[in-house]
């Protein structure tokens, strides 16, 4: 029987991942930091899918190269939207995880035969899933919509059809054929075991199984048809080495199998069923979120137009806690226009800014690489790369400082930016006084305006949000009716620094007309 050699070679077709179309290689100067993904909180978010995803860790964190990139990858998520389509590529990989458990438990065989059995169940567990992927792509709707899964398709239905395809198959089947078909005899008397060759007797399983069927209660649930534990105790490896002795073509065949089975698995194959946790490991997380009412959409993703348009956005990571505990989330509208390139975020202190600059940062990163993201409906830039300023704790090895370690950290960032970068700003130089801050943060963001770059900046400093006309203002709202409870709600609206202080003015009856009437009122009481 000659060798089955790797798949690489048995089709030739352009189709290779269902991450990136043709040839492509994801860019790794379009890698999002970890300290950035820390930043937005993504990290928390992405360190879950990795574990259940790690050959796609690098696409969790990778911006596409292009439009075209993007839209390959939302295909498939919508594609896999669809339930029949879902469930087929779930129980392909239940298949093959039962495969390479299979093959671990060759790699892992300490007598003879256990590991040439432990291949064939590796091989027809491979085969089941190949064949029953086929079946489920050429009968998905779904998946004709998608040029991955296409792709997929044409590659796994010209595999079936090859001849070292149908070799494995035929030879996995066979040689489970021949070996189920054997008879032999266990003679057990006292300590002593003898497997010999049965001599035409009758099977007596039916007749004892007659004989005691009146105790039975129900159908028998017989265990599994191949081995569950990891390996055989010494008692059934001689049972197995005497049985091939008694029966020795049947297992002439098996080493035979397993000698051409080395690179059994069609390279393509192996690569889907690493590469498609990508994308349910994102719908599997999300799904609780969309039970709680939360929107999830496929946004529309430009490389030529800076617009934002977010509707009922959220912190996605903040969002996963508050709906595993049942608590609300607050949902907030982000727009940037054509010709503004900074929002300016002010407002009371823990009143949803710094979430909405994560929520900004996530969509821009979400977006960037295929997800859908939270919202109802979105348009956003597609950046080559996401970059992040968060304020630190001071360490104490930094000679220069807190505010000399911000304002390198700083300097470093706008060495990197560019216009096709999205920055994420939050509480820049807040360990220095307001004048010098004031100051500082209006040079950075005049370095931000100059290269045409998008951002998002979080201040006590509303006065920045008129800077010039690509500024525009969002502010974090407090109840109308007590300045003390925030509503998490961040409008687009001016901010005069005065509302907050008027509010809470308000609450203690300190403003203006209401001192005005207390005196009046005690005046004429004093009368």
């Amino acid at each position: 029987m000659p060798v089955i050699s790797p798949g690489a070679s048995r089709t030739d077709t352009v189709f290779r991942s269902v991450l990136t179309p043709g040839d492509r290689r994801l860019a790794r100067e379009r890698r999002t930091s970890d300290a950035a993904l820390h930043d937005l909180a993504l990290d928390q978010v992405l360190d879950r899918l990795i574990k259940r995803a790690p050959a796609a860790a690098d696409a969790f964190r990778t911006l596409c190269a292009d439009e075209a990139e993007v839209s390959y990858r939302q295909e498939v998520f919508a594609a896999l939207d669809d339930d029949p389509l879902r469930n087929g590529v779930k129980a392909f990989l239940q298949e093959m995880d039962r495969s390479d458990v299979a093959d671990a438990g060759a790699a892992h065989a300490h007598y003879p035969f256990e590991g040439e059995l432990w291949r064939l169940e590796a091989v027809r567990r491979y085969v089941g899933a190949v064949t029953g992927l086929v079946d489920c792509l050429s009968g998905s709707a779904s998946a004709a919509g998608s040029v991955a899964l296409t792709g997929l398709a044409d590659h796994l239905a010209a595999y079936r059809a090859s001849a070292e395809f149908a070799q494995l198959e035929r030879e996995a089947q066979g040689c489970r054929d021949e070996l189920d078909a054997l008879d032999y005899n266990v003679l057990i008397r006292g300590g002593k075991v003898i497997v010999a060759p049965t001599d035409g007797e009758d099977d007596l399983r039916e007749a004892v199984l007659d004989t005691f069927a009146r105790f039975r209660s129900g159908d028998p649930e017989f265990a599994a048809e191949t081995f569950r534990d990891p390996g055989l105790d010494h008692v059934q490896a001689w049972v197995l080495e005497k049985a091939a002795l008694v029966h020795p073509g049947p297992f002439e065949r098996l080493r035979r199998f397993t000698a051409s089975t080395e690179s059994y698995r069609d390279e393509i194959v192996q690569q889907f069923a690493a590469e498609v946790w990508f994308y349910l490991a994102w719908l599997e997380h999300i799904a609780p979120l969309q039970a709680a009412g939360l929107p999830f959409c496929s946004p529309t993703v430009s490389a030529g137009t800076k617009e934002l348009d977010a509707r009922d956005t959220f912190d996605v990571a903040l969002a996963t806690r508050l709906a595993a505990d049942g608590e609300p989330v607050v949902r907030n509208d982000i727009r940037l226009t054509a010709g503004e390139r900074v929002i300016i975020v002010s407002g009371p202190n823990q009143g949803g800014k710094s979430t909405t600059a994560r929520a900004f940062g996530q969509l821009h990163h979400l977006a960037g690489i295929g997800c859908p993201v939270p919202g109802r409906q979105v348009r956003v830039f597609l950046c080559d790369r996401v970059l992040t300023a968060f304020e630190r704790e001071e360490q104490l090895d930094e000679l220069e400082g807190r505010l000399g370690a911000e304002i390198q950290r700083m300097h470093e960032l706008l060495t990197q930016a560019t216009g096709n970068c999205v920055l994420v700003l939050n509480e820049v130089f807040s360990s220095t006084a307001l004048q010098d801050a004031r100051i500082l943060t209006r040079d950075v963001l005049h370095r931000i305006l100059d290269v045409d770059a998008i951002a998002i900046c979080v201040t006590f400093i509303d006065e920045l949000s008129r800077l010039d006309e690509r500024t525009v203002s969002m502010v974090s709202t407090v109840d109308p009716h007590d300045a003390a409870v925030r509503t998490f709600r961040v409008e687009r609206r001016e901010a005069d620094g005065r509302a907050y202080a008027r509010a809470l003015a308000a609450r203690h009856g300190l403003t203006g007309p209401q001192i005005t009437e207390r005196m009046s009122a005690r005046k004429g009481q004093e009368r």
